[in-house]
């Protein structure tokens, strides 16, 4: 048998890609001659999570100290991330913010053991390049928040970083960071993924954080080629800058868990004229209370006009609507017998999107509201597309959901299908996404009828349960 060390350099990606951080260590340990060759491993992806513990603030000092002692390990690091609820991170300050020991701001590093004090001195001194004149003013507001002080010193000297993801918890509790992200030209010529916020939301805290200065910076940024975030509705929206931005390299977006208007969605679209990828996961907040704020997002006429931004340029789509936090669940708006508002329209701009090849949206988008209204599909989706995923989002709550409507409205999708080859030559994959696992139900009941209809020599059917899920995915694949 060969020694790991004998192995041609070229095989070590392959190898330590499988490797935990504990493996890494010891490999480190007990190879010395290949301790060059590794280390970017060890540093190239690199995460912090907030815990009921003072442990991330000493892995962070240590970090810091690691750096300021080896600057040239900071060019390893491609990839930040931090995570961990707020609470974690507003507390377990491990050291003490004795006033009486120092005379100068250190701006949260107060009593912090793990650094010298020549190296806290020189830190802290930096600070005042990186934020506001304005801040200056306000410096008892910083007194231990170590935690806060030592991410940002850290996320300053990663000048190679491709990758930055930032969960709630520290978006919420970082007063330096807005003024990091102003300037994240300087500090990151080479980001290209920004990700701000928890794809799943933390149960204990029901409001969405949402801070504009975050958020808008990006969008300045020449690098950045994917942004994903959660944002709810802001009172009013502006740019920053001296003119609206125009992101040439932005190429996807993510909105995940968010409740902005249609209108607020065009700003962005407006913003990246070469998008190929939109994601936009929907939360709308339905109440006895909130009746008439609900229809500005159920109008699928400002939708249109938003997407009338990127028609050409457009590749993929993923559409999606759910009750957000504070909603009356399905049972309790039919026991109350509330009307939910209609969607009116259709999303007929996809028509024009002659390059578009995945789609994923609501039933809802295509057959319409009405029981007895309904575009044709062909009419509503591009001839071009290779995979058209379908979901049952809200389909509950309309007119045509039982009865006999439900069957003429999915009969449209199976006239659709059984004249594919003319209206969608190239489609290839083709799905319904039915939430709650429901074994029967007029949906799921016209679902299976439409399994009849689609058939052949070239089709193969399946039904497909995500693990984890409560989802039920029924497939088509269709060969050449």
């Amino acid at each position: 048998m060969a020694h790991f060390s004998d192995l041609p350099l070229d095989l070590l990606p392959y190898i330590l890609d499988y490797l935990s951080k504990s493996e890494y260590d010891a490999l480190v340990r007990v190879c010395q001659s290949l301790h060059k060759e590794v280390l970017p491993y060890l540093y190239r992806d690199i995460s912090f999570t907030a815990t009921k513990s003072r442990g991330c603030a000493r892995k962070l000092a240590f970090l810091l100290r690691t750096l300021l002692e080896q600057p040239s390990l900071a060019s390893h690091v491609l990839k930040f991330r931090l995570y961990g609820p707020h609470a974690y991170w507003n507390r377990y300050n491990p050291w003490s913010d004795n006033e009486d020991t120092w005379t100068m701001n250190l701006w949260g590093l107060e009593g912090c053991t793990t650094l010298s004090k020549a190296q806290i001195i020189l830190v802290s001194n930096q600070f005042y390049q990186f934020v506001d004149e304005e801040v200056h003013r306000s410096l008892a507001q910083f007194r231990g928040r170590s935690k806060d002080a030592l991410a940002i010193l850290i996320l300053t000297r990663l000048t190679e970083l491709n990758t930055l993801e930032l969960g709630d918890g520290f978006l919420r509790y970082s007063l330096f960071l807005p003024q990091i992200i102003k300037r994240a030209i300087r500090f990151f010529p080479k980001l290209t993924r920004v990700i701000l916020g928890d794809r799943r939301r933390d149960t204990n805290n029901a409001v969405a954080y949402m801070d504009l200065d975050l958020i808008r910076p990006i969008f300045y940024l020449p690098t950045v080629e994917t942004f994903e975030w959660t944002m709810s509705e802001p009172w009013d929206f502006w740019w920053n800058g001296p003119r609206p931005p125009r992101c040439e390299s932005l190429t996807k977006l993510h909105l995940f868990r968010s409740n902005i208007s249609r209108k607020i969605l065009s700003f962005f679209l407006a913003a990246t004229p070469n998008l190929k990828v939109l994601h936009y996961r929907q939360e709308i907040v339905f109440s006895r209370t909130m009746v008439g704020d609900t229809n500005r997002f159920t109008d699928l006429s400002e939708l249109n006009f938003a997407l009338r931004n990127v028609t050409k340029t457009l590749e993929d789509i993923k559409l999606s609507l759910q009750l957000g936090p504070g909603s009356l669940c399905y049972n309790q708006i039919f026991e109350r017998g509330l009307q939910f508002p209609a969607v009116q329209g259709t999303l007929y701009i996809l028509r024009e999107m002659e390059q578009l090849r995945k789609i994923e949206i609501p039933i809802l988008f295509l057959l319409g509201w009405a029981p007895d209204f309904a575009a044709r599909l062909h009419e509503v989706l591009p001839s071009g597309i290779t995979e058209l995923t379908l979901r049952d989002d809200f389909v509950d709550l309309c007119p045509w959901a039982t009865g006999m409507n439900c069957h003429k409205k999915v009969g449209l999708i199976g006239e659709y299908m059984e004249n594919r080859s003319v209206y969608a030559p190239h489609l290839r994959k083709f799905m319904i996404r039915i939430s709650g696992m429901k074994k029967e139900g007029w949906l799921v009941e016209a679902v299976y009828d439409l399994k009849l209809r689609i058939y052949g020599y070239e089709v193969l059917q399946y039904i497909y349960h995500p693990e984890g899920s409560d989802v039920d995915m029924y497939w088509w694949l269709f060969g050449e």
